[in-house]
């Protein structure tokens, strides 16, 4: 199809040559034409009468000059009008006819000067001959009947001058000129006045004859005329040119007219082929927006109905006997999901996804791209191969496959069969086939995206959920330790006034047995919670997992085999030891436990890099290095409902009475807390993984040793104010601590606190106070004493944890958060730090 463009350029050179044509068509102009032919023939007339006048008047016929003076101004006239009027366009000659005429003008303005000289000269001569005849004839008046010389003289001068003016030859010349010597030599007083006046024309005459001779035969010589001929033969040469080329042209602007006629013709035809070519692309269009528009809002469910039912509207549009829409699986040659519209009456199609999918990949094509499609008008035309005896076995004759791409990634094809009949898709009809294209990309894209966005609102469901169960996990686990704390310090009492060895004492270590046993599983639950007192550090990773190893051989049964892989060099993370030693013992005792302790499990430690943002099934983390704890098992796996569930404290799938369902949420809360995410892969009858990725925090190359333990000390009747919200703990800590040898002050409210402490604020040492109390809490409390005494050291007792908002504690004055339940022995380590006095003592 020819282009606008190029339609309207083909109409305007067509035009421009018309209008040229029709200027060079066009005869000489016949008025111009005549003024020029009179110009030459008034230089011809003109001329000639010149010449003539000029011989009258040296013949002395005429009287004066104006025929003269007529002649010359006519002949200047005409040049100037041949100058205008001479030039013949399209003739070919203009600069021969220039030079013509420019000869002409010269002539003529040569012929005007010789005309100027001839009349001054002439005028001059015939004065002077005018005087010599009278003069001589008033001398040879006078001397009559004296007959002397001076008559004779002037005889004989008149007869030399009639003879010189007749024949101005030399040697007239000379015999006039001798006479005039000999008169201008007569005696004075022999001589008539006149003599000397008539010796002097008598010379003027001498001198000018032969100058006004030439003069006119100069005049008579002139060229006028003969370039005036030639200016005329040039001049009616150019004009029989210019009439004859004028023809050529008439009968090429008939040709070109025609031409232009059947242009027109073909533009009326060409117009309303491109007027149906562009109703059907705007019906195409239209059928492009009306797909473009029914997957707006269209929810999630009827996404795919969506897509077939927009697959028939453009295959029906398109002509078209089958459409298939197949998308990939990622960036593998594999076909996710396809779709198919095919015509009833045309047979179903043989097509295999995975089929369709390599040919319309297959580089055979190459040739057949166009605009990024592969356009096949004719498959029969194809070179032989595997590419053109596929599309014949399904009876494809012309096909068109249209890459459909989402977020900068091919992600299918769109592919139309035409079965019944050959097709040609134009340019435009592929271009908005691939827009058609990029709508259901589009579609597809925003299904999986909505896939993807509920499977990240499921996980966000299930992180608040943890949450919430963490915060509720951590106010359990404090007011257990509110009341364990009751337990152990009754109990140490007992031990105190109980003899050993008695039955009696043995059930006492019983009950502090079963109490550590219970604060063991109030750590998880703090753990979980985020709520526990760490100690973080950067730590090398692999000598942390091969010592917990190395514990698991010892303690899992020599039927469970302990594969060990680490691979994580001196990789470190920031973490706590025990911490991490406790994901290890967690993984792999739920591990030999899935197995019945029958099986193998693979302990693998090593460094990972994401380009892109991790997605695991218990998290996300962004892109960046992690050190990756990965522990599997032989076991039995774990069911889909079960694995979504996995994390929920309390939830178990062992039997009753064999687990707490507090391992796998406590190693989640170490694991989030050091800025880590789980990922659980299972299935039923093929075992599980388990994988915990830590942030990776540089290099190390070994461990610092702890600092040995303060030792043990007791108080020198010191005063310390007790405070805690726990009625039954409250006396017993006083007793505790006056069996340590200081002076205890305790109440259970810590406003009383606050008001015994400001009647005497110097009668304490330090203050150990509840984190957590009604009315006013522990660091509310530590702030007031803070303000009253600055120096006085103040420890803060939590049962949920190391507080989070250290710095502000440090700025009330708080020295250290222990947690509680507190042992004898702990209390008296922690008093010791921070009482100086006692160090003093001690040394």
């Amino acid at each position: 199809m020819m282009r606008p463009r190029r339609l309207v350029l083909a109409a305007g050179t067509l035009l421009l040559a018309l209008t040229y044509l029709l200027v060079e068509a066009a005869t000489p102009d016949a008025e111009r034409h005549e003024r020029a032919f009179d110009a030459l023939r008034v230089l011809t007339f003109n001329e000639a009468s010149l010449q003539r006048d000029v011989l009258k008047v040296r013949a002395g016929l005429l009287r004066n000059y104006d025929p003269l003076v007529a002649a010359v101004e006519n002949l200047r006239s005409a040049a100037e009008t041949l100058r205008s009027d001479a030039q013949v366009p399209g003739s070919g000659m203009t600069t021969e006819i220039a030079h013509a005429v420019e000869g002409v003008a010269t002539a003529v303005a040569d012929q005007e000067a010789l005309v100027e000289a001839f009349k001054s000269r002439n005028a001059l001569l015939h004065n002077s001959l005018s005087f010599l005849s009278h003069t001589a004839r008033q001398l040879d008046a006078a001397g009559s009947g004296q007959q002397n010389a001076l008559s004779t003289e002037v005889g004989a001068l008149a007869s030399a001058m009639l003879r010189f003016t007749g024949d101005p030859q030399p040697g007239n010349a000379d015999d006039v000129t001798a006479l005039l010597n000999r008169l201008a030599q007569w005696p004075r007083e022999q001589a008539n006045p006149a003599v000397n006046a008539l010796v002097a024309h008598g010379r003027i005459i001498v001198a000018t004859l032969p100058v006004v001779n030439d003069l006119v035969a100069r005049a008579l010589a002139s060229t006028t005329t003969r370039r005036t001929m030639a200016l005329q033969n040039v001049y009616l040469e150019a004009h029989a040119r210019a009439v004859e080329r004028a023809g050529i042209f008439r009968i090429l602007l008939y040709i070109a007219s025609l031409a232009l006629l059947t242009y027109v013709a073909y533009l009326f035809v060409r117009l309303r082929a491109n007027a149906r070519a562009l109703r059907a692309r705007l019906d195409f269009e239209r059928v492009i927006s009306a797909i473009s528009a029914q997957f707006i809002n269209l929810p999630r469910e009827r996404l795919a109905d969506g897509i077939n039912d927009a697959l028939k509207r453009l295959a029906t549009h398109a002509g078209v006997d089958r459409a298939h829409i197949i998308v990939r699986e990622g960036d593998a040659a594999a076909v996710r999901t396809s779709y198919l519209w095919r015509r009833p009456e045309v047979e179903a199609a043989a097509w295999a996804p995975d089929e369709l999918l390599e040919v319309a990949t297959h580089p055979s094509f190459e040739p057949y791209q166009q605009q990024g499609c592969v356009h096949v008008p004719d498959v029969a035309g194809l070179p032989d191969g595997a590419a053109k005896r596929r599309l014949a076995q399904h009876g494809v004759r012309s096909w068109l496959a249209i890459p459909i791409w989402s977020a900068g990634r091919l992600v299918g094809y769109l592919t139309l069969d035409a079965v019944s009949a050959r097709k040609y898709w134009p340019e435009d009809d592929i271009a908005l086939s691939r827009t058609a294209g990029e709508i259901f990309a589009n579609a597809i894209g925003r299904e999986r995206s909505e896939v993807d966005r509920e499977k990240l609102e499921a996980r966000l469901y299930q992180a608040e959920r943890l949450e919430s169960i963490g915060t509720l996990a951590g106010g359990i686990a404090h007011e257990f330790n509110n009341i364990l704390g009751a337990i152990f310090g009754y109990a140490e009492m007992a031990l105190a006034g109980i003899g050993g060895g008695s039955r009696v004492e043995k059930h006492v270590h019983g009950i502090i047995t079963a109490g550590k046993r219970a604060q063991t599983v109030i750590d998880k639950i703090l753990t979980f919670s985020r709520r526990s007192e760490r100690r973080p550090g950067l730590v090398a990773a692999e000598p942390v997992v091969a010592e917990a190893v190395e514990l698991l051989r010892a303690s899992l049964p020599a039927t469970v085999a302990i594969e060990v892989a680490l691979e994580a060099g001196h990789a470190a993370i920031n973490a706590d030891p025990t911490e991490l030693q406790q994901v290890v013992m967690n993984f792999c005792t739920n591990g030999a436990h899935a197995m019945d302790n029958h099986g193998t499990l693979s302990v693998r430690l090593d460094v990972v890099a994401a380009d892109a943002q991790l997605a695991l099934s218990h998290g996300s983390l962004p892109a960046g290095r992690y050190v990756r704890l990965s522990v599997q098992d032989t076991g039995s796996g774990i069911d889909a409902a079960d694995l979504e569930r996995i994390l929920e404290p309390f939830f178990t799938t062992k039997a009753a009475g064999k687990g707490t369902g507090l391992g796998l949420s406590t190693v989640h809360g170490i694991v989030t807390q050091h800025g880590g995410a789980l990922n659980v892969e299972s299935r039923r009858g093929h075992g599980s993984t388990f994988q915990a990725y830590f942030p990776h925090a540089g290099e190390r190359g070994g461990e610092r040793s702890e600092a040995d333990a303060v030792a043990l000390r007791r108080g020198r009747g010191e005063t310390i104010l007790i405070v805690d919200d726990e009625k039954p703990l409250v006396p017993l800590a006083e007793e505790t601590l006056a069996a340590l040898g200081y002076e205890p002050v305790g109440f259970d409210q810590s406003t009383a606190a606050l008001e015994a402490f400001r009647a005497a604020p110097d009668r304490f040492d330090l203050v150990l106070a509840d984190d957590v109390m009604p009315g006013m809490t522990g660091p509310e409390l530590a702030a007031a004493v803070h303000a009253l005494r600055p120096g006085l050291p103040i420890i803060l007792m939590t049962g949920a944890g190391r507080p989070s908002r250290a710095q502000h504690l440090r700025a009330v004055g708080v020295r250290e958060v222990v947690k509680k339940p507190l042992l004898a022995s702990t209390m008296a380590e922690v008093l010791a730090r921070h009482l100086p006095a006692q160090d003093a003592a001690a040394e």
